[in-house]
């Protein structure tokens, strides 16, 4: 698997992946929707892709510097289907994190409270819940707000000086 920069020719197939992923489902993202938020994050330049044979696989959008005030901000992370508990979430997670940790001494992130296995994953890779958002998006359910810090980061025995760097 190749994780490198996202680029505009990846940008419908990305679309595709988020409007066939929870929480993008649940949370009612149209096409257009998607393709918004694709499209800014790759004009941005902060987007990055999972590719297997040719094929988009999995995408990450974050902001390094102007995400969240305190730290870098995980934006989207979707993984096709049928490529899921195959290391690609992860494979990204970890690229995203390490480019941010490069600047910002935390990587902050949301997720819908209905997510039961995307909060699973980020607890496993070291994120804590900060706080809570009732009622933010689908009434009943609330966004959650997890945050990694730089020393959590080295506390789960990941060294980013030791990660390769990312091939564009």
């Amino acid at each position: 698997m190749l994780v490198r920069r996202a680029s505009w020719s990846d940008v419908e197939e990305m679309c595709r992946i988020m409007v066939a992923t929870e929480p993008y489902i649940t949370l009612r993202y149209t096409w257009d929707m998607c393709c918004d938020t694709v499209e800014s994050a790759v004009e941005e330049g902060w987007s990055l892709v999972a590719e297997e044979h040719g094929s988009i696989v999995g995408f990450i959008l974050f902001r390094v510097f102007d995400g969240f005030p305190l730290g870098g901000y995980i934006r989207a992370l979707a993984v096709a289907e049928k490529h899921r508990d195959r290391g690609v979430g992860s494979a990204l997670m970890s690229k995203a994190e390490e480019k941010i940790l490069e600047y910002r001494d935390n990587v902050f992130l949301l997720v819908s409270s209905f997510n039961k296995n995307a909060l699973k994953f980020y607890l496993k890779r070291g994120y804590s819940i900060v706080g809570e958002i009732p009622d933010a998006i689908i009434k009943g359910h609330s966004e959650i707000i997890m945050r990694k810090t730089r020393s959590a980061e080295h506390k789960h025995g990941s060294n980013i000086d030791e990660q390769k760097p990312l091939k564009t």
